[in-house]
């Protein structure tokens, strides 16, 4: 498809979404309030100890906050020019991590400088937003066909397999979430409806082990439910999705029996309930339970969560962060996180939107499509609807790399929406 364009050069100069960028800042420092809660004692807090994990967050959210100002200034070209780049580097520093990566939490993911640890992971969401952007919004690309189809999987999938060659699941999950952007772009909702059936004939399968026969009843039986008996094809549909499950089901055996390691499967099975286990694979998430419930209406007041200050939470100023918040400041501290958690996502979404360039409206999706699975996995795994798998809350858990790359692809993204370019986009 042919572009036009006008004599402004593609920039609008537009103010850029100040409701985003408050709506940042406070969730980084209620954040930063938070790892200070749950990494110090009331004995010794100091609130600017930059030996500690509470004031090296607020170090990440100044240097955020500065490199998210110089990104505000650069011009929106600069982005396309340097997205293939940008993939490059990082993947090679994704090879690097395998060969000279230093093992963190059982993950490889880390390049040590000095005293400060690099995760590459974290980078190559943002860089894999940008290359598919890149790609797709070229001249002439669509999603659709066998070709484009392709590549655009190929530039997700790279990260994905560099990633879980580290043993960092929980990041190798994240690339799933660029399935809405792709929907987004074109992308068959019938691939969505086989990745959410595919989830949960996963879950079935663990659960009725050996017994298939019930999968396969229950399958067939959602067919007929939501297809209808009028449908021409449907005698040749039931034959593929029964062909398939049962594929899938033996499938889904061989993964969890011999890929997944021992403590990846009792992960699930605790979470399954399959499996009852609180003083070792269970432990964390029966500690994280018992320290968000006893936060029950208003909490126990900050810096007051006696399950936070005597340890029994691991990682709590990490993967764990939402005990903190649930403990100290209970169900309407943690409602209202939540809450404003949405209304930043669901605002990132409509800004998406409305973008009038591809590569703008892909960073964008891509942008609200991590946050979206972060939130929801880091959340859930802590109140136990999803396995313990380790991943940050973005803007709040510690931890440097997430917090800039979290921060590098927010405000690109806000940098693109504030110089809207007039062309003619498919849209």
């Amino acid at each position: 498809m042919k572009y036009s364009y006008n004599k402004s050069s593609f920039v609008q100069k537009s103010k850029p979404d100040w409701l985003v960028i408050i709506l940042f800042l406070i969730l980084s420092v209620f954040g930063v309030l938070n790892v200070f809660s749950a990494s110090t004692s009331p004995e010794d807090a100091i609130f600017f100890d930059f030996s500690k994990n509470h004031g090296k967050q607020l170090i990440f959210l100044g240097i955020a906050l500065i490199m998210g100002f110089f990104i505000m200034l650069i011009t929106g070209g600069f982005f396309q020019i340097s997205a293939y780049w940008f993939y490059i580097v990082v993947m090679i520093l994704l090879l690097a991590v395998l060969a000279i990566g230093s093992k963190v939490g059982g993950a490889k993911s880390w390049i040590s400088i000095g005293s400060f640890k690099l995760q590459p992971a974290e980078f190559a969401k943002f860089a894999t937003v940008l290359a598919l952007a890149k790609y797709l919004g070229a001249y002439d690309v669509k999603f659709s066909g066998l070709k484009h189809v392709g590549i655009s999987l190929a530039i997700i999938a790279l990260p994905f397999v560099l990633t879980l060659a580290q043993n960092d699941t929980g990041s190798a999950l994240v690339f799933f979430s660029f399935a809405l952007v792709l929907y987004r772009e074109g992308l068959s909702g019938y691939w969505l409806v086989i990745g959410v059936y595919a989830i949960v004939l996963f879950v079935l399968s663990i659960v009725f082990e050996e017994h298939i026969i019930w999968t396969t009843v229950i399958v067939i039986g959602a067919v007929v439910a939501f297809v209808g008996r009028k449908l021409k094809n449907f005698v040749l549909l039931v034959f593929l999705v029964v062909v398939g499950s049962i594929a899938l089901n033996f499938g889904v055996d061989v993964f969890f029996n011999k890929v997944l390691k021992q403590y990846q499967r009792d992960r699930i099975l605790v979470i399954l309930n399959l499996k009852e286990d609180k003083k070792d694979i269970g432990y964390n998430l029966n500690q994280s339970q018992i320290a968000i419930g006893a936060g029950q209406l208003v909490g126990r007041g900050f810096m007051q969560g006696t399950q936070n200050r005597m340890g029994f939470v691991p990682e709590q100023s990490t993967d764990f962060i939402f005990c903190t918040i649930g403990e100290e400041w209970g169900f309407l501290g943690t409602a209202a996180l939540i809450i404003t958690y949405l209304f930043f996502i669901g605002r990132i979404a409509f800004l998406a939107e409305r973008q009038r360039t591809v590569f703008a409206r892909i960073v964008g999706y891509g942008t609200f499509s991590i946050f979206l699975i972060h939130f929801f996995i880091n959340i859930g795994m802590t109140i136990g609807i999803v396995p313990v798998i380790g991943i940050p809350l973005p803007f709040f858990s510690y931890g440097g790399s997430s917090f800039i790359a979290f921060s590098m692809l927010l405000f690109t993204f806000l940098n693109l929406d504030s110089r809207r370019v007039f062309e003619v986009s498919r849209l």
